[in-house]
């Protein structure tokens, strides 16, 4: 009883740990870099779209299922986004979110009603979106006006405090509505919660449009820093997403977690990779590193009680 009381204790707080060792380990090889107002500020930027669109994902996985897409609903969104600005200016970024959650509402209306499993579905969707961003795009980033306000979204500070109102909304989402209470008892027992009477297909339809909602905005703010709707945004973006989820405690057999948890998570992984830039490391290692991390916080998290029902 005692040892699983310390792995559940371990699995819940394994990110303010994985923080604290990141801050220490680069703060005692770089001090004078990585140990500065200045650093932390680029960190505290850099990991706003990671964890506006890691929240998203985080009700998902709550639940009991994932979503492989979100790098190209980041896409799709953003190019879709960046063609509106010569017309709609800084008002063209309300179609990202838009874009997302359609994309999201056709995952989930695949996946509850068609009754395939979200990881097929989503992996679908990784495609069919990435391959419509080329399409609309013809190959080639999107441009947006120089003198456009749509540049605004991804200006210092409004990425930082965009992703801090999406985490206090969803996190009261999560916390104070039947929606996030009928999230948490889906990936708990969804057998046991059909039979209560919870509409289990709707609130997962829900979840999905909200994954690709939080995708889109994330894609909105991603297109203004670049300064273009690129076809190549986000690729590989649903890996770091994943592992700031699950790195935040939430594990993959789903049932539990939390969105501040989703959000030091987030800053895990941006840190870890500022720290590794400072040292030199190259982005190849990066990656490794990043998919060691993802496996070592899935072993510590995951309930093996509940393998089976992993979708």
């Amino acid at each position: 009883m005692r040892n699983i009381k310390v792995g559940d204790l371990l699995s819940r707080y394994i990110a303010y740990l994985a923080l604290v060792v990141v801050v220490v380990v680069f703060g005692v090889l770089s001090p004078d870099r990585f140990l500065t107002t200045g650093n932390l500020g680029v960190i505290l930027q850099n990991a706003a779209v990671l964890c506006i669109v890691a929240i998203g994902i985080t009700f998902i996985i709550i639940g009991g299922s994932i979503d492989l897409s979100v790098g190209s609903v980041m896409a799709f969104s953003g190019a879709v986004a960046a063609s509106l600005t010569p017309a709609f200016g800084a008002w063209a970024f309300v179609a990202a979110p838009i874009v997302g959650a359609l994309l999201g509402a056709v995952n989930g209306s695949v996946f509850v009603f068609g009754r395939i499993p979200s990881f097929v579905v989503t992996l679908g969707m990784l495609s069919v979106a990435r391959g419509m961003t080329i399409l609309f795009s013809g190959g080639r980033p999107v441009p947006i006006p120089l003198t456009s306000d749509f540049y605004f979204f991804g200006t210092p500070p409004a990425p930082f405090l965009i992703a801090l109102c999406v985490a206090v909304l969803m996190a009261a989402l999560l916390s104070f509505t039947t929606f996030g209470r009928y999230t948490l008892a889906i990936g708990g027992d969804e057998e046991k919660t059909r039979i209560l009477g919870v509409p289990v297909d709707g609130v997962k339809l829900a979840m999905f449009i909200v994954s690709g909602l939080l995708a889109g905005v994330g894609g909105g703010i991603l297109t203004s820093q670049l300064g273009s709707g690129s076809p190549t945004v986000g690729v590989g973006f649903e890996l770091l997403a994943i592992s700031a989820v699950v790195i935040g405690g939430t594990p993959l057999t789903g049932g539990h977690g939390s969105i501040i948890g989703t959000v030091v998570g987030s800053l895990v992984i941006t840190a870890l990779a500022n720290g590794l830039v400072i040292l030199g490391v190259s982005t190849n290692v990066q990656t490794i590193l990043t998919g060691i991390v993802l496996v070592g916080a899935v072993m510590i998290s995951i309930r093996r009680g509940k393998m089976k029902i992993i979708k």
